[in-house]
């Protein structure tokens, strides 16, 4: 009796459907059965079969194809597989059509011999003109997707016209035309010739600019602006002018359009359309990391002080662990979009395990985006610092030169596949200039992202160095310490680090720590990873004991970016798994 249930329940529902719906499906069954109709390419390449099916007017049909529309369709489809297979090729196809009703629906099983391709004989591409010495297109033939002895294909022929005419647009040669254009296929030699002449006139040269803003002085705009009127024309500096102004942070819509029809003498006219953002944006969040617990953040910022371009802003952050109260203030010099000076001030105060400390800082930043790519930040801050390292209380005053370069490659922002971040920084304070010990301090910070396979692997690398006479005498913020999320995981946050005679640890002059994790996704939002992390501080090379640290997680691509929950195992530590929740960017 079992084995009759299903078929019992299914007569039971269709009873229980409306006449007219049964009707319907009775007009149409291969609705009611979620057939779909099949069309069978045997014994070709999967390339061949696909464009066949792109070109085929009866793939766009459904099960209800009627018998006065599926004539014509019959018709028409030896030229359409003609076609596609000419687009590949192959110009002497033998083939047999063979189209079916089946109770449900249809097919039709298309029995093929594409016969032999016809490949290219010659390929005569010539550039006329002043772009025949154009670096641009002396790279563009050498790397052409169709050469002599390749098998012909239409859509590759037209890509390179397509690139010839892309290239003269963008490069300024405005007057440019193909003069020839031909594909001469010679079936019965199975080869073709190809022949593109392009003439591309004379090249054009940037225009005035016209801008139309008037929220800032256009002297501060017109500092983004890196070409002068008369040189050459090139519309990847109007797409890079364009995003120099979104970078900003100063207008919320920018249009950067070339005046085509406006050319005069070989000039062409730019007009710059800016629509100011809003002069206050608020900032207002909360967070949860295993390092420092529940954090909650308000900010605000002023874009336009002044016309001068002039900003400020003012952030506080609030945890169990730490206070941040910063103030800064900006001013754009030379290239707005390259180069400021900023004014900063802030109070910290953070209470750990292993130190207090609360923290006064003044400074002046000078920040310059260098033509390599690299930015370049050079610094003066003064700090006061009271802090608690273990049963030494102290307080020191710091007035401290600093020098840092950094740079990142990524191609994407905030979930990238693959890229890097490079930073390296110095700093340090002598006795003799406002400062109440002197010492030096490098350090440097690596990180790699690289596809592997559908995921990804991401390479972290950490290290310090400080030269000081009395250690004892250097503040908690100068100190080196390691453990925690973004450093060793399944230890705590600064918890690894050079211990004093009671055991307590008081950090050390050094510091190098890495990480080896690889993560895949199998959602669409999310991925799993395992990690591996090692590194500690400390004193001497020969006193460096490397703790390490190994787990598992998941990964979260949040609408506000990533979220990462780990299980780390601590290799020597006390606790057998510690859980490490963060959110942040990966670069």
């Amino acid at each position: 009796m079992t084995a009759h249930h299903p078929a019992t329940r299914c007569h039971s529902s269709i009873r229980r459907l409306p006449l007219v719906l049964i009707l319907f499906l009775g007009l149409f069954p291969g609705l009611a059965l979620g057939a779909e109709p099949r069309i069978g390419i045997a014994d070709v390449s999967q390339e061949i079969a696909d464009n066949i099916r792109a070109h085929l007017g009866l793939a766009r049909e459904g099960c209800d194809l009627p018998d006065w529309r599926r004539r014509p369709l019959l018709r028409n489809a030896d030229g359409e597989i003609r076609a596609a297979l000419r687009a590949l090729g192959h110009y002497e196809p033998v083939f047999t059509l063979d189209f079916k009703r089946t109770q449900t629906c249809w097919s039709l099983d298309i029995t093929l011999d594409p016969g032999p391709p016809v490949r290219v004989r010659t390929l005569d591409i010539q550039i006329m003109g002043e772009a025949e010495q154009d670096p641009v297109f002396t790279d563009l033939l050498q790397s052409l997707p169709l050469g002599p002895g390749d098998r012909l294909r239409h859509d590759r022929y037209e890509q390179i016209k397509s690139s010839l005419n892309r290239q003269a647009a963008a490069r300024g040669y405005l007057q440019a035309r193909m003069t020839t254009s031909q594909m001469r296929v010679d079936v019965s030699a199975q080869a073709a010739d190809l022949i593109i002449h392009l003439d591309s006139g004379p090249r054009h040269v940037m225009g005035p600019v016209t801008l139309d803003q008037d929220a800032f002085h256009d002297r501060l705009v017109r500092r983004f602006i890196a070409f002068e009127p008369g040189e050459v024309y090139d519309s990847q500096r109007l797409i890079a002018l364009q995003q120099a102004f979104i970078d900003s942070g100063y207008f919320s819509d920018v249009r950067v359009e070339p005046r085509i029809d406006e050319v005069e003498q070989q000039q062409v006219p730019i007009q710059v359309t800016l629509t100011p953002r809003n002069r206050w944006s608020y900032l207002a969040g909360v967070g949860v990391t295993t390092d420092k617990g529940p954090r909650m953040r308000l900010g605000l910022e002023n874009h336009r002080v002044n016309r001068a371009g002039h900003r400020y802003q003012a952030e506080l952050s609030l945890s169990a662990v730490d206070t941040r109260l910063g103030l800064g203030y900006d001013i754009p010099l030379g290239d707005p979009a390259r180069e400021r000076i900023g004014f900063t001030g802030g109070y910290q105060r953070e209470r750990t395990d292993t130190t207090d400390s609360d923290l006064h800082s003044l400074g002046i930043t000078h920040l310059r985006q260098l033509p390599s790519g690299w930015t370049r930040t050079r610094s003066l801050t003064f700090e006061q610092e009271d802090y608690k390292v273990a049963d030494i209380r102290d307080s020191t005053t710091l007035l401290m030169p600093g020098f840092q370069l950094s740079r990142v490659q990524t191609d994407h922002p905030i979930f990238p596949r693959q890229g890097w971040r490079l930073n390296l920084s110095l700093r340090g304070a002598s006795e003799d200039i406002l400062s109440t010990l002197s010492f030096a301090q490098a350090t440097g910070r690596a990180r790699y992202i690289m596809p592997l396979g559908e995921g990804r692997l991401l390479l972290r690398a950490d290290a310090g160095t400080t030269a000081v006479q009395e250690f004892v005498t250097l503040p908690s913020s100068i100190r080196f310490f390691a453990g925690g999320d973004n450093s060793v995981r399944g230890y705590g946050y600064r918890k690894l680090g050079p211990t004093n005679d009671n055991g307590d640890i008081i950090g050390g002059r050094h510091l190098a720590s890495g990480s080896i994790e690889m993560d895949y996704p199998f959602a669409e939002q999310w991925s799993m990873a395992m990690f591996a992390d090692g590194g500690n501080a400390f004193n001497h090379l020969n006193d460096w004991n490397v703790r390490y640290g190994v787990g598992a997680g998941v990964r979260w691509r949040s609408p506000i970016g990533p979220i990462r929950v780990d299980i780390a195992h601590p290799i020597d530590g006390k606790d057998n798994f510690r859980l490490h929740l963060t959110m942040g960017m990966d670069l």
